[in-house]
């Protein structure tokens, strides 16, 4: 007997039917996404499956996230995100720019910081009438070329004397009306004295000015009592020295990857290189996700085939003890992971590429973690939670649903069919194999 082209025992064509079932799972698997965990619908799962449902998901995306930031392979790991530092930040502080390299490594030596003018006139009591007669007429020819007028009168319109703090007020705000940024001026008060001070609005030599002219209340500020100057150093590079003068402060090494603000006078070595803190804070974090991972797994691994899977998988640990061990981690009483933050940074600092290996390398702990954290986010929602599932559906199964399960036999065939046109040809030649043999 033959029908659609089977023909042959129960046997035969219980076989094609699983061959059908197969197509059918594979095209499945293949053309329709999983349903999301984040999606999973009350309704079809119980609470408790549902919350265990959303852990697994944020918990293992979180320890993946973790994992690839150590991974060598990822461009955005903290083995490649170099910083710039100083050896002495009372030298010169720095930050990285762009692009920095793992080998920048330069000797610096300040002789002088660049510095502003500054003219300061004497002291007086702030209260203190000036005497009569001591008028300023003074002017300041600033750097841009800027010639400021200064005439304060030392007495009042009413006949009374100015006191010395009133005379250097209004000095001060004459000179900054005029002079812009060139030349700023100011009144200093140092306990109860006052003093009239004239600053160059930008640093080095280049920023100078002069005063002269009748100073009378403001004596001695026609003299600079700070000298504009270029800032002096030297940079030592593959033993090579280069002397360098610079008009401000902020300076740039490495051609502009690395910026610089001078502070003092000195030598500190300026170098690139890997933030320690980060390392130890990311496999901390990578030691605390896997513990939380494994503790979730363990604790759900009779929800499911894929549950119990992948308890197993991430029981097996992370690497052997003596591995771990050379990075600081071991074991605790209960099982978990442990981190000895203090031997890590040894094991960072007595041998960085062999710790660099162990962590992020090819086969190192991050790669493992990553590739288990991803295999179980990859898993189905239903090969996961399984067991759940079957108790749901034998809970909850109406005849309306299992007529459409029965329905859905005959969908194997259309699936079968529909995705390849050799499909179908081939399923034809199987039957009419099958009728020769019969």
């Amino acid at each position: 007997m033959a029908v659609n082209g089977l023909s042959g025992s129960y046997y035969q064509y219980q076989n094609t039917l699983n061959m059908l079932q197969l197509s059918n799972a594979r095209q499945t698997s293949r053309y329709q996404p999983v349903e999301p965990v984040n999606r999973v619908s009350s309704a079809a799962y119980s609470s408790g499956c549902h919350d265990f449902l959303r852990s697994y998901q944020k918990e293992l995306t979180s320890l993946e996230s973790t994992a690839f930031k150590l991974k060598e392979s990822s461009s955005k790991n903290v083995f490649n995100d170099y910083q710039a530092a100083s050896t002495n930040s009372k030298v010169a502080e720095v930050s990285g720019t762009y692009s920095l390299k793992g080998d920048t490594d330069i000797s610096l030596n300040v002789q002088s910081l660049a510095q502003a003018q500054q003219n300061t006139s004497a002291a007086h009591v702030g209260a203190e009438e000036v005497p009569s007669g001591d008028d300023m007429n003074f002017e300041i020819m600033t750097s841009d070329g800027k010639r400021v007028s200064v005439s304060i009168g030392s007495t009042n319109e009413n006949g009374t004397a100015k006191t010395y703090h009133q005379m250097y007020q209004e000095a001060a705000q004459s000179i900054n009306a005029q002079a812009g940024s060139s030349v700023k001026a100011s009144v200093a008060s140092v306990e109860g004295k006052v003093s009239l001070v004239l600053t160059s609005g930008k640093e080095g030599a280049a920023g100078g000015f002069s005063v002269s002219g009748e100073t009378g209340a403001a004596a001695g500020v026609e003299m600079a009592s700070v000298f504009a100057q270029d800032a002096v150093y030297s940079v030592t590079e593959n033993g090579i020295t280069t002397e360098f003068q610079s008009a401000s402060n902020r300076i740039s090494f490495d051609y502009g990857r690395i910026e610089a603000q001078l502070k003092g006078t000195g030598e500190s070595r300026i170098y690139t290189g890997i933030d320690e803190d980060e390392v130890v804070s990311a496999v901390k974090d990578l030691v605390n996700g896997y513990n939380s991972v494994q503790s979730l797994l363990q604790g759900n691994s009779d929800r499911g085939t894929g549950a119990a899977a992948h308890a197993q998988a991430f029981g097996r640990g992370m690497a052997d003890e003596k591995t771990l061990a050379a990075i600081g981690i071991s074991y605790n009483k209960d099982g978990k992971l442990q981190l000895d933050e203090k031997e890590l940074r040894e094991a960072l600092e007595t041998d960085f590429d062999g710790t660099k290996s162990i962590i992020g390398g090819q086969f190192g702990i991050a790669e493992k973690v990553a590739a288990r954290s991803d295999a179980a986010l990859s898993d189905s929602v239903q090969r996961i939670v399984s067991n759940d599932l079957k108790g749901t559906a034998e809970k909850g199964t109406t005849s309306s649903q299992k007529q459409n399960y029965d329905r859905s036999m005959y969908q194997y065939f259309y699936n079968f069919a529909k995705s390849s046109p050799y499909n179908l040809g081939n399923y034809y030649a199987v039957g009419m194999l099958m009728n020769t043999l019969a």
